[in-house]
C-alpha cells in the first residue's frame, strides 16, 4: 500500500470494488488496440504459459480455461504458480509465449520466470498496472491493467487483468476463425452492466456479512473457472479479516473438507448455470443436513437453490463462460464488510499489528 491508510469506511478497498464495472468496460474496448496485436503475435507459437503469483495465479487459472475454452487453444495453454515456472521451468524457445500477470512488477517470483523467458527465446508479454515497476519493460509486450491499488486487498487489478484475458481469449478465437468469436464477444461486452447490477447486492451483502462474520471458518466453492474464484475470495478473506477460510474446486470439497464442517462453518457455493449447478444443490442439502449454513450465488430465478440455501444472493443473467467476472463482485463486496464486522482495517495486510509488521520485514515477496 503507498498511499496514507484510512481509519473507516469506505476504505480504499470499497472504492477499488465500486470502480470495477467501468475499469472493465474501457479494457474491453481495447482503447490502445494492446490486447489485438498481443493476439496477432501470440498466433503463431505453439503454446502459452500464463504465469503469476497469489491474485495474480487465479487470474493465470481462469485465463486458462477462457483460453480453453473461447481461444480454441485446448490442450496448448497451461497456467503457472510463478515459483513453480521458476524453479520447474517447462521446455521453452522461440514457439512459445509466456504471459507474466504482476500488477506491481515487483514480486520476485515472477520477474524471475520473465528473465527465464526471455533467455529461452519465447515470446514475453506483461500484464501490469499503469504504475508498475520499470522491470516490467523487459517483456516484448506489456499489456495494461489499471492504476496502482491503494489497498493492500488487490480487487480491481484482479477484475482488470480477468477483462484483458478475456478479451486476449476472445482475439485468438477470432484470429483463428473460431466461428462464435463474435457472439462470445458480444456476451463479454454485456459484462460490466452485469457487474454493476451485482453491486446492486450492496445492502444484502452488508447484511450478510454481519450475520456470518462470527463462524468458525469459511469455505468457497466453484467449478470451471469458478474454481479459482473460490481460491481468489478465500484469499481475500485471509487477506481482508485474518479468517481461517479455504475455497474449493466443487467436487473436491466432498473429498475431506466436508468432514471437517459443522454448524459453524459457512459454505458459500458459487453457481451460474452450468454443469456444476446440480451437484451444487446435492452439496447444499448435504451441509443443511448437518446444519451448516449455506449461501448460494446463483442465477435470478434459480428455486432450488433459494430453497436448499440458508441464504442467497440472486444474480444477474451471465454466461457460465464469463461467470468469473461478475460473481466475484459480490464476493469482494463479502470480504469488505466481514472485515469491518470483525473491526479489521481490510486494506493494510496486518501492518498496523507490531508481530506481524516485523515478521514482514524478515520476507521479501
Amino acid at each position: 500500500m503507498t498511499t496514507q491508510p484510512r481509519n473507516g469506511h469506505p476504505y480504499h478497498m470499497h472504492d477499488a470494488i465500486v470502480r470495477q464495472p467501468a475499469k472493465v468496460g474501457v479494457l474491453l474496448s481495447d482503447p490502445n488496440g494492446q490486447v489485438k496485436e498481443a493476439a496477432e503475435q501470440t498466433l503463431s507459437r505453439e503454446r502459452i504459459h500464463l504465469v503469476g503469483i497469489g491474485t495474480s495465479w487465479h487470474a493465470a487459472l481462469i485465463g486458462e480455461f477462457w483460453m480453453r475454452n473461447a481461444g480454441g487453444w485446448h490442450n496448448r495453454v497451461q497456467a503457472w504458480n510463478s515459483f513453480e515456472f521458476a524453479h520447474y521451468t517447462p521446455p521453452l524457445g522461440p514457439s512459445d509465449a509466456v504471459i507474466i500477470i504482476t500488477h506491481s512488477g515487483a514480486k520476485g517470483s515472477s520477474l524471475q520466470a520473465l528473465d527465464i523467458a526471455k533467455k529461452r527465446g519465447a515470446f514475453t508479454v506483461c500484464m501490469s498496472s499503469t504504475q508498475a515497476e520499470p522491470t516490467v519493460e523487459a517483456a516484448d509486450l506489456v499489456l495494461r491493467t489499471c492504476e496502482r491499488e491503494k489497498s493492500s486487498a488487490f480487487t480491481i487489478s484482479y477484475t482488470s487483468a480477468l477483462a484483458v484475458l478475456a478479451l486476449l481469449s476472445v482475439e485468438l478465437g477470432r484470429a483463428s476463425d473460431k466461428k462464435e468469436a463474435s457472439s462470445l464477444k458480444a456476451e463479454l461486452d454485456a459484462i460490466p452492466e452485469a457487474m454493476q447490477a451485482a453491486l446492486g447486492l450492496e445492502p444484502e451483502i452488508k447484511r450478510l456479512a454481519h450475520r456470518y462474520a462470527g463462524s468458525s471458518r469459511f469455505y468457497f466453492a466453484g467449478w470451471g473457472g469458478n474454481a479459482a474464484t473460490a481460491y481468489e475470495v478465500a484469499l481475500k478473506m485471509k487477506e481482508a479479516s485474518y479468517t481461517i477460510t479455504e475455497g474449493f474446486q466443487l467436487e473436491q470439497l466432498l473429498h475431506g473438507p466436508f468432514l471437517s464442517s459443522d454448524p459453524k462453518t459457512l459454505l458459500t457455493l458459487i453457481a451460474p448455470p452450468g454443469p456444476g449447478r446440480q451437484r451444487a444443490a446435492e452439496i447444499a442439502q448435504a451441509f443443511s443436513t448437518i446444519g451448516a449454513p449455506v449461501l448460494a450465488l446463483s442465477a435470478e430465478g434459480d428455486e432450488t437453490l433459494s430453497k436448499l440455501a440458508s441464504d442467497r444472493l440472486s444474480m444477474p443473467p451471465t454466461p457460465d463462460l464469463w461467470s468469473p467476472l461478475t460473481y466475484i463482485v459480490p464476493l469482494q463486496m463479502f470480504t469488505y464488510y466481514v472485515a469491518l464486522a470483525k473491526g479489521k482495517n481490510p486494506d493494510v495486510f496486518r501492518r498496523d499489528d507490531p508481530l506481524y509488521a516485523e515478521a514482514r520485514r524478515r520476507i521479501s515477496l
